[in-house]
């Protein structure tokens, strides 16, 4: 298929889009999804979780579209092993993450990507988290840093542990504390090793830092020196930030 937009070999194209919409724009929303995802809106223990998940699942089509130059509902998404969705045989690779109200979408022509996004908030579970998670070396490096300043750092990491998992692919089979990632938010984001089977950390980049106020994201894809380019979510009808 000829892709009708194509990002350059060294940028990864960033969609930031709103998923509180109104009723009525939700029901246009729901018409870019094929009928077996239509009932993602039924879906989630609060109405509101459904209806997030449906319009970040029509905003990706409806991004995947501009790109493909196809209907949104008629895109052939692959949900793989470990629940992560595809296209088969395009020439681009993408990642979508949401966190309450926002999304994310990273589109690029690397082979493998992954995006996370989280809001920072203050009643998470911070300590146990790290404990449980981070590695030996990650949760020295936090642990070390002055009580005011770990939040931040919490979520920075955690974004990074998120969106490596993610474009490496392997899903909840990779353990969080089996690599290492940057701790201080001061310098960006980094693979700094891992201990994950058959995987070489030479290979992967790490872009994280603070999108709006309170929230930290991580872009992880294979490759280097990739620059990130914004794009209006409004040219294909999604609200922005």
């Amino acid at each position: 298929m000829n892709l009708q937009v194509t990002p350059t070999d060294q940028s990864i194209e960033v969609w930031c889009f709103r998923l509180d919409e109104s009723s009525e724009r939700i029901d246009q929303l729901v018409e870019l999804l094929p009928d077996s995802e239509k009932q993602m809106k039924d879906r989630g223990v609060v109405p509101e979780i459904g209806l997030r998940a449906t319009v970040a699942r029509a905003g990706l089509r409806s991004i995947l579209s501009h790109y493909l130059g196809i209907p949104a509902p008629s895109i052939p998404l692959h949900i793989g092993e470990h629940g992560k969705p595809t296209l088969d045989g395009e020439s681009i690779v993408f990642n979508l993450s949401h966190s309450e109200s926002l999304a994310m979408v990273a589109i690029a022509t690397t082979h493998s990507i992954g995006v996370d996004l989280e809001r920072v908030r203050t009643d998470a579970p911070i300590e146990d988290l790290a404990v449980r998670c981070f590695s030996r070396r990650e949760l020295s490096q936090w642990q070390s840093l002055p009580i005011q300043q770990r939040r931040t750092s919490f979520f920075h990491l955690w974004t990074q542990k998120e969106s490596f998992v993610k474009a490496h692919g392997g899903g909840m089979t990779i353990p969080l504390h089996e690599f290492d990632c940057q701790v201080d938010p001061a310098e960006g984001g980094a693979l700094l090793d891992s201990r994950v089977d058959g995987d070489d950390p030479g290979i992967w980049s790490i872009i994280a830092g603070e999108r709006a106020p309170l929230v930290r994201f991580a872009i992880t894809y294979a490759g280097v020196d990739h620059q990130l380019v914004d794009v209006d979510p409004q040219q294909v009808g999604l609200s922005r930030w």
